[in-house]
């Protein structure tokens, strides 16, 4: 018996050898079939890229010469024409919308933040191009591929060089040239003044709306549609007695209302926080002490320091000649936007500029304008009456505010005052 259980226990353990030897063998190939297709993949891409490189080599070694910097045609014979000192005085105005002598201060303005070094593939583009350029833009279509035949420029350097230029006005010289009157000295100044040149006293400005027409949005386009469907930036401004802006508020789209910018303005909360001092005066020696204030149109509230008519023009005929004084001095701000508009032509038309951008090429154009101002460089009478004309036909209605503030009561007294003041 014990034999045979001996013999049975060899055979059991040489089947399960050969089944462990036989298992091994398999798993060897299986191992070597693995590894040759792994290989054989391996080699397959190996050989592809290699393929590839080749091809690129073989492309680029076929590929054209660079094309040139600037498209063959193009030329800056114009533009040297005016730095040679061939072209007349009044083309500097007609084609840059400033004179000579204004617009070589204006490049001495922002020249250290424009210049640029040279390099070993071309000269840079000069301080003087750079201006001229983007007054160029500004002045009529607001075209780049108009200003880039002009120039002899390529039409991605034209777009370089107005955002660069635009920028550098709207940071450097924005804090310089567009400012309100915060001390009492400064602002007694642009009362009288004020009072002086357009008839209304205790103000230092008037406030009001203007639509700067844009393209369509790739976002949020419904904002931006005002009453009269167009998309458009309802840029809010205020100006003093010589016809420069103060202030100026660019971020609001074109279907928000005046009231609602005004309410939300840096101005509003300077004057209901007495950041720009009230300066309280008797008008006549019956009636309470008004503040300063500023004029606005129907569309805004009526506050103690925000003057505008009675409804309906009013009821009495002192109501009435109040009015009349008040929409007089107001035609200011109108005066301002048609010689803004009038000077730079492309804001009466959608610019080809995004968004984001756009709103610094807007401010900078304000900047500009009150900087040829300064300088006393005008534009012509018709230029901006056909500017004005432009506005009263393509801006939207004004309308009436949607809210009014606490502090009606106290502001009827004040308007009460100044219609005693005028009777």
């Amino acid at each position: 018996m014990k034999r045979r259980a001996a013999a049975a226990c060899i055979t059991i353990l040489a089947g399960l050898a050969g089944l462990l030897q036989y298992t091994l063998l398999q798993m060897a190939i299986v191992s070597d079939l693995h590894r040759s297709r792994h290989l054989t993949r391996l080699n397959f891409f190996v050989s592809m890229y290699s393929s590839r490189n080749n091809q690129r080599r073989e492309k680029s070694r076929a590929r054209k010469p660079r094309k040139a910097w600037i498209r063959p045609g193009r030329t800056s014979q114009w533009w040297d024409n005016f730095m040679s000192g061939l072209m007349l005085e009044e083309e500097w105005k007609e084609n840059f919308r400033m004179s000579k002598s204004t617009f070589f201060k204006l490049c001495d303005a922002v020249r250290p933040f424009l210049v640029k070094q040279c390099t070993n593939m071309r000269m840079p583009v000069s301080v003087e191009k750079q201006v001229a350029v983007t007054l160029y833009y500004l002045s009529d279509e607001g075209r780049y591929r108009k200003v880039a035949n002009a120039f002899g420029l390529a039409k991605c350097t034209v777009s370089v060089i107005v955002r660069r230029v635009c920028t550098v006005i709207s940071a450097v010289l924005g804090p310089q040239y567009i400012t309100l009157p915060k001390t009492e000295n400064e602002l007694e100044e642009a009362v009288q003044q004020f009072y002086s040149k357009h008839g209304f006293p205790q103000c230092f400005g008037a406030v009001d709306g203007t639509h700067i027409f844009i393209k369509q949005p790739n976002k949020n386009a419904t904002d931006f549609l005002n009453r009269k469907n167009r998309f458009s930036v309802n840029v809010q401004a205020t100006c003093n007695y010589k016809y420069c802006f103060s202030d100026v508020v660019i971020k609001w789209p074109g279907s928000v209302h005046d009231s609602r910018i005004f309410y939300n303005s840096a101005l509003n909360k300077m004057l209901r926080d007495g950041v720009i001092p009230p300066l309280y005066k008797h008008l006549t020696p019956d009636t309470e002490p008004v503040p300063v204030c500023v004029l606005g149109d129907p569309a805004y509230p009526l506050l103690p320091y925000l003057m505008k008519e009675f409804p309906g023009g009013g009821s009495t005929v002192q109501e009435q000649y109040f009015g009349y004084r008040l929409s007089s001095a107001r035609m200011v701000i109108e005066c301002a936007f048609g010689r803004l508009k009038g000077r730079f032509g492309a804001l009466r038309r959608e610019m080809d500029i995004n968004i984001d951008d756009l709103l610094i090429v807007i401010h900078a154009c304000f900047v500009l304008h009150n900087f040829c101002e300064i300088s006393n460089d005008y534009i012509p009478q018709e230029d901006v009456d056909r500017a004005i004309q432009y506005d009263n036909e393509f801006q939207p209605p004004a309308s009436s505010p949607g809210r009014q503030q606490s502090t009606e009561t106290q502001s009827k007294k004040i308007r009460d005052a100044f219609v005693q003041f005028f009777d």
